[in-house]
């Protein structure tokens, strides 16, 4: 049975700053930067999407194949204590895993709340498997990748100060990044929320 309590047309900037709360600095972000910051990271998948899909196509596997990214399905549990871990991307020998235990549990979770026709989907590999390519081309474009573009300051010692970047940025970006390539009326976070109902 669904629940009517989840907000099925959340909006992106909604569910970035949810995203944007989870980073372990956001008490560092000034509160009149915090939305911006959200915006930058959807327009940065966003745009990033429109390059890829323009020169690629749509379909992440075919995206993957295409820059030589193999794609590996894993039976393994990725788990990190109570955080689900369905895909990841390492750059070194760049490759994306995905965790198909979690996947069919997620997928098998969103049968069961009907929300095939509100999301428009009824598998979520794909959604992770295009999150994950955002990442690949965030690290791969050239220059400062997402996360330390948009930085914090830490503390200052008279001139100097010790910033960090916001790792949460490149997660939104990548949900955006998702949503616009495959097309999806919602940004991949609401999965998350789908998942923390259950």
């Amino acid at each position: 049975m669904s629940d009517p309590d989840l907000d099925w047309d959340a909006a992106p900037q909604a569910l970035g700053l949810l995203q944007l709360r989870e980073d372990l600095l956001y008490a560092r972000i000034p509160v009149e930067r915090r939305a911006a910051l959200v915006a930058a990271a959807l327009e940065d998948g966003h745009s990033l999407a429109d390059w890829a899909r323009d020169r690629r196509g749509r379909d992440p596997g075919s995206i993957a194949a295409r820059c030589g990214v193999p794609v590996i399905h894993s039976q393994d549990d990725a788990n990190i204590g109570s955080k689900i871990v369905y895909a990841e991307y390492v750059t070194r020998s760049p490759s994306i895993t995905l965790y198909l235990p979690a996947i069919r549990q997620l997928d098998r979770l969103v049968s069961e709340q009907g929300a095939q026709a509100r999301l428009g989907i009824d598998r979520t590999a794909p959604v992770f498997l295009a999150h994950e390519l955002y990442h690949h081309f965030d690290c791969t474009r050239g220059g400062a990748p997402l996360s330390r573009l948009h930085r914090v300051r830490l503390f200052r010692i008279g001139s100097w100060n010790w910033t960090s970047g916001l790792f949460s940025l490149p997660e939104i970006a990548a949900g955006a990044f998702a949503q616009r390539l495959l097309g999806l009326s919602f940004h991949p976070k609401l999965l998350d929320l789908l998942l923390l109902q259950d």
